[in-house]
């Protein structure tokens, strides 16, 4: 059996558009650093076709609780009682009733 890697598509664009001042800059980029490293510990990985040339990067694991735990997971808009996974495979993954503990709402 093929093991699963589950993804997330970071995007860059928008990320200072609320900033004000240096300091507002300042705040963004330090608590998106807590993040990057919080993944790097968790074992998430960068995917090498990512397009970060085009503003997108793509970020992986094979662990399921360690997606839900980053907060990977997304609703479609006709179905707000599922959450699902997206998949370097480009299938969606329902995420089972045992692991929704996981997922920060």
């Amino acid at each position: 059996m093929k093991k699963i890697s589950y993804c997330t598509i970071w995007r860059n664009k928008w990320i200072t558009s609320h900033a004000r001042t240096i300091e507002d800059f300042i705040v963004t980029f330090e608590q998106l650093a807590i993040i990057f490293k919080k993944w790097k510990e968790m074992g998430i990985k960068l995917s090498n076709d990512s397009g970060i040339g085009d503003d997108y990067a793509r970020f992986y694991t094979s662990n399921i609780d360690v997606a839900l735990k980053a907060n990977f997971v997304f609703q479609f808009s006709g179905d707000k009682e599922n959450y699902y996974l997206d998949t370097l495979s480009g299938d969606f993954f329902k995420v089972p009733e045992d692991k929704l503990s996981l997922i920060k709402r």
